[in-house]
Parts: structure tokens; sequence; C-alpha cells
């Protein structure tokens, strides 16, 4: 038979118990919260914003973000799978958008939503937004920070820039043969 806790303890948790329920309850809904969502700042009034981060899944590049906000500005990271080793990382642009725009629809399936992307997130906010859009929600601003257009990442552009590489190093390459006499 166990021991009865001390009597410091037993007379304390009348008191703490709204504490004690409240920390479980938050524990519930963490329990129950879609896996991709990750609060960084959850009470306000305002559209919520969806942020998608760059290339590396580091949902916290929004923090400051969120942070200035303020406090009435639910301010939501969208994990990616597969950054926290348990799923496979999904490929394709278009999967990983159904993937967010999916978890954001079980969070709060009513929109608005204010979907945003920073860097190589730009192009995965840009396919979050038309695939909710496309489902009938509401997605009255897509904000995108350093992102590249979102057909950036296609061959033919991908092709194009490689060219326009070469082409500026072969000029330079140019120039200093120029300048240099024949013996050289």
């Amino acid at each position: 038979r166990p021991a009865p806790p001390p009597p410091d303890l037993r007379d304390g948790r009348p008191r703490h118990k709204h504490d004690i329920l409240k920390a479980l309850a938050s524990a519930q809904a963490l329990e129950n919260q879609e896996r991709a969502i990750v609060p960084l700042q959850q009470s306000g009034t305002r559209i919520p914003v969806f942020g998608v981060p760059g290339h590396n899944g580091d949902v916290f590049c929004y923090r400051a973000l969120a942070q200035g906000l303020g406090g009435d500005q639910p301010f939501f990271g969208l994990q990616p799978p597969g950054v926290d080793g348990l799923e496979r990382p999904l490929e394709r642009i278009e999967d990983l958008a159904a993937h967010f725009a999916r978890q954001i629809r079980a969070f709060r399936p009513q929109g608005p939503y204010v979907i945003a992307g920073y860097c190589a997130g730009g192009t995965t906010a840009f396919e979050l937004a038309q695939q909710l859009a496309r489902g009938g929600a509401s997605v009255p601003l897509l904000a995108l920070f350093g992102s590249p257009y979102p057909a950036y990442f296609r061959f033919p552009a991908q092709f194009l820039q490689r060219v326009a590489e070469q082409a500026v190093r072969l000029g330079g390459l140019a120039r200093d043969l120029a300048v240099r006499s024949p013996v050289e």
C-alpha cells in the first residue's frame, strides 16, 4: 500500500485544483491538436495566420512576426511532416499543400484564413492558398516573405537561371582574358 502524501502537499490540493485541471485540459488539447499546427500566438479575434516555413521546416522563423502583430492576432506555424523524424517527408509541393489544407480544415473548419510563406515555403503557401480557395474557403491575404515566384522551381525557370549564371561566368572569364597579353 502506498504511503499517503505529506500534509503540506495534501492540504495544497484543493487550492491548486483549478490550476491542475487547466494544465490537464491544455495537455488534452495539445494531444488532440493536428500535428502540423504549431501555435505561436493562440489568442485573438482576428483572422488567423497560418505560416509555411522555409526549406528547413523551422516554424519559429515566424516567432518575432507573431509577437510583433500583437496579442489579438492568432498565428500558427505549419510544420511539414518529417521534420520531427517520426513521419516520412512529402516530396511534392501539391502533396504538402494538401496535407496542410487538411490539417487547417480539421483544426479550424470555418475560414477565413491568412496564409504566409517564407523563402522556399512561399511556393507551398501559394499552392495551399489555391487549394483552400478551390475548396470554398476564403483566403483574403497571401503574404510571401523572401519567396521566389512559384514557377521558379519548375524546369524551364531553373534551366534559364543556370544558363544566365553561366553567361555571367563566361563574361567574367572573357573580360579577364581580354586584359591579358597573348603570352599570359
